[in-house]
C-alpha cells in the first residue's frame, strides 16, 4: 500500500492508487466528476508520489475536465496552440497517423515558466498503436553517480522552440530541478527543447547533453500507457518526460483533449545534507 493510501481511515470508502510500473505510475478508479475535498487531497498526494496517474472509464465533458484541472491551480495557455472554440483552454491533440519518430520531452520548457501538470483525456482512439511513454526524472537523477550530480548542480541549459520553427522563443533553466511541492531533485533536460549548456557552444555541450537526454528515459524509469476509451492520464511535467508513440495505422484517428496547469520558474536548491547532489 502506498504512503498516501495508508493515511486514509480504514472505515472510509476511498480510492487507492494501484502501481503501474516499478518506478512510475499509478491507476486510480474514481469518477472525476464527483470527488470531494478528501478524495481530491488523496489524489493530489498520490500524484506527487507516482508522478503520473491514470483514471480509467471517465465520462468528462469539457467543463468537467477544466474543473478538475483548476483544483491544482491556474491553467496554462500553450503558445501558438489554438484551443477549442468553445473552451479555449482545452487543447485538441491530433497527431499524424502512420509510423513516425517522436521525441522525448517535457512540455514547453522553452517557456520561462513551463507548465506544471498536463491532463489528457482520450476522446477517439485508433484500432491499435498511439501509446504514450512516460519517464520518471527523479529516478533519472537518483541513478546518476555522485560525481555527475556535483557536476550538474552548477549547470544551466538553454531551451528553445526551434523544433516548432520558433527559435526566437528561448530561455535558460537549471539542469537539475527542485520540485516545488515534494522538494525532490529531478533531471531537467530533454531532447526536443534543450539545445546546449549556458556559456557553451552546441558542439561543446553535445557529448554530455546527449548522454543525459538518453539516460533520462532508460527503460527501468518508464511506463508505457496503452490508451483505452474513457482514459484520463495526468502527469507531472516538473518530474516526468513523455513520448507520443507514432505507430498507428494510416488514416486512423487518435483524438485527445489536453488541459494544462500553469507552473513556476524552475530552480535548483542543493539538499542540505549533501555536497551539491
Amino acid at each position: 500500500m502506498s504512503e498516501a493510501a495508508s493515511e486514509l481511515d480504514a472505515g472510509q470508502t476511498r480510492p487507492s492508487a494501484t502501481p503501474l510500473a516499478g518506478l512510475i505510475g499509478g491507476e486510480v478508479e474514481v469518477d472525476l466528476r464527483f470527488i470531494d475535498d478528501d478524495v481530491f487531497e488523496y489524489i493530489h498526494r498520490s500524484f506527487l508520489e507516482h508522478v503520473i496517474l491514470v483514471f480509467p472509464n471517465q465520462q468528462l465533458t469539457p467543463d468537467d475536465q477544466l474543473a478538475f484541472a483548476r483544483r491544482f491551480g491556474d491553467l496554462y495557455r500553450f503558445p501558438h496552440g489554438p484551443g477549442m472554440k468553445s473552451h479555449e483552454l482545452i487543447l485538441p491533440i491530433n497527431l499524424p497517423s502512420g509510423v513516425r519518430r517522436g521525441r522525448w520531452h517535457s512540455d514547453a520548457t522553452f517557456d520561462e515558466r513551463p507548465p506544471a501538470i498536463s491532463i489528457l483525456s482520450a476522446r477517439e482512439l485508433p484500432s491499435r498503436g498511439g501509446e504514450t511513454a512516460f519517464a520518471n526524472q527523479y529516478a533519472a537523477f537518483d541513478a546518476l553517480s555522485e560525481g555527475m550530480k556535483r557536476l550538474l548542480a552548477g549547470l544551466e541549459a538553454v531551451h528553445d522552440a526551434s523544433s516548432h520553427n520558433r527559435p526566437e522563443e528561448w530561455t535558460t533553466h537549471p539542469v537539475l530541478r527542485t520540485h516545488p511541492e515534494t522538494g525532490r531533485t529531478a533531471l531537467f533536460v530533454n531532447s526536443e527543447f534543450t539545445r546546449r549548456f549556458s556559456h557553451m557552444t552546441v558542439e561543446e555541450s553535445a557529448g554530455l547533453l546527449n548522454y543525459l537526454t538518453m539516460h533520462a528515459h532508460r527503460p527501468e524509469f518508464c511506463y508505457v500507457h496503452r490508451w483505452r476509451p474513457g482514459d484520463v492520464v495526468m502527469w507531472d511535467n516538473r518530474a516526468a518526460q513523455h513520448y507520443p508513440v507514432l505507430n498507428r495505422p494510416d488514416g486512423e484517428v487518435r483524438r485527445m483533449w489536453r488541459v494544462t496547469v500553469a507552473g513556476d520558474r524552475p530552480h535548483y536548491e542543493a539538499p542540505a545534507d549533501t555536497d551539491g547532489g
